[in-house]
């Protein structure tokens, strides 16, 4: 008789290659979606003696901050303050989870547990690297402080507040803000994305940098397609020196860089990384296939996306957010425009942000707002969502590692 985490382990092995299999034959996808079904009843009857741990304490109310204009004189404060709206109470804390290495493979986040009452659920490797990132964040709070009483007030951006007509943004006291002027960013630079031109990394990249330029994005530096293709000495660069990384492309993000240059680097500056990657086309898997021949097993072991994770995280990341098994190119361009609406123009922090995303995959439809609304007005080929179980796959596939509190300021 097999051990229950055996048998789990064994689905999810057999879940992943289906959905690989699942981009080039159609009619495995039934399959691929009763595995998948399986997974999370198996790891449902497994984790059950934990579940009542993980269930949701007392909801408390959080006073939220507002980033609003900072160069407003002091006498207005009282008037600001009264101004501010209601916060409905919500979840204690957020849910880390420093899981086993074997469990980080499932879809820990689509527990029964997690459905209600949460704002974010995330994930950590060990204690020891929760500490380690925490104890980073003190040593940066302190150089902000420090750092914000050399400057002027008076330099910061006073539009920065989503859109026109939108909400002021709310930001939890308990953030650690990111700096938004110095995001950095790749998209597809082989230009392997084969399908909707209004669904490919360069063109849905391009519409949020043009969507978001007047209060974030202006300052945004990096390479869009083949053009400008960038050279390894160019990605160490953009990686070594931001606040923020996105990388929009195919296959996995490691098999554009360098492991062994990528793994001597200190990216502690680079606090939250997206990666939306693991889509895949004919000439990006005959690229994969050829550089893959040069590599040993152990650095192709390293974009697996629990790997690369770690790697990410001992290089200094603070939080990682990351597809795990393979997508479709309209599943990452929702992704993108869910993600960067909540994180830029509402403020949201990582952690809601990617729950949030996580509960409009699954048809929450409460927690819609208007960012699904903007995505099928910017996706003229935005196709929509399968309805059901078939949603799982895709609202489970993005998650967090690493640190939930941090926000784009």
């Amino acid at each position: 008789m097999w051990p229950p985490e055996t048998l789990v382990i064994t689905a999810m092995s057999g879940l992943r290659q289906e959905l690989e299999n699942g981009h080039q034959h159609h009619e495995r996808e039934g399959q691929s979606l009763q595995k998948f079904g399986e997974v999370l009843t198996g790891l449902e009857e497994y984790l059950r003696p934990l579940l009542p741990v993980l269930s949701s304490p007392e909801p408390r109310t959080q006073t939220p901050t507002v980033v609003a204009d900072s160069g407003r004189p002091k006498g207005k404060d009282k008037e600001r303050k009264a101004s501010l709206p209601q916060v409905q109470p919500e979840a204690a804390d957020s849910t880390v989870l420093a899981a086993d290495r074997h469990l980080l493979e499932l879809p820990l986040e689509g527990l029964s547990v997690f459905a209600e009452g949460v704002v974010s659920v995330s994930r950590e490797f060990s204690l020891q690297m929760l500490w380690n990132r925490l104890r980073k964040e003190d040593t940066a709070n302190g150089a902000v402080k420090r750092e914000a009483k050399g400057k002027d007030s008076r330099k910061r951006n006073p539009t920065r507040r989503g859109h026109k007509n939108a909400a002021p943004r709310l930001i939890p006291l308990d953030c650690l803000l990111v700096d938004p002027d110095n995001f950095k960013f790749i998209a597809d630079p082989h230009e392997e994305a084969q399908g909707t031109d209004t669904l490919t990394p360069v063109s849905v990249t391009q519409d949020i940098l043009e969507r978001f330029r007047d209060t974030f994005t202006a300052l945004w530096v990096g390479h869009l397609g083949k053009k400008r293709f960038p050279s390894q000495a160019q990605w160490e660069q953009l990686l070594g020196h931001c606040s923020g990384f996105f990388f929009y492309g195919m296959e996995s993000f490691l098999s554009h860089v360098m492991v062994e240059r990528l793994a001597a680097m200190n990216l502690e500056e680079c606090q939250v990384m997206v990666l939306l990657d693991r889509t895949r086309s004919y000439q990006s898997m005959w690229r994969h296939t050829e550089h893959s021949e040069s590599k040993s097993v152990a650095q192709l072991s390293l974009e697996k996306p629990v790997e690369t994770a770690i790697l990410l995280s001992l290089v200094g990341v603070r939080s990682i957010l990351a597809n795990q098994w393979p997508t479709s190119l309209q599943h990452n361009a929702l992704r993108a425009s869910i993600l960067w609406e909540n994180l830029l123009t509402v403020g949201r922090p990582v952690g809601r942000a990617v729950h949030l995303l996580r509960k409009t995959g699954a048809g929450d439809t409460n927690t819609h707002d208007e960012s699904l609304r903007t995505v099928k007005d910017k996706l003229p080929s935005f196709r929509p969502l399968p309805g059901g179980p078939e949603r799982l796959p895709i609202a489970l596939n993005m998650v967090l590692y690493g640190l939930p509190h941090l926000a784009i300021g």
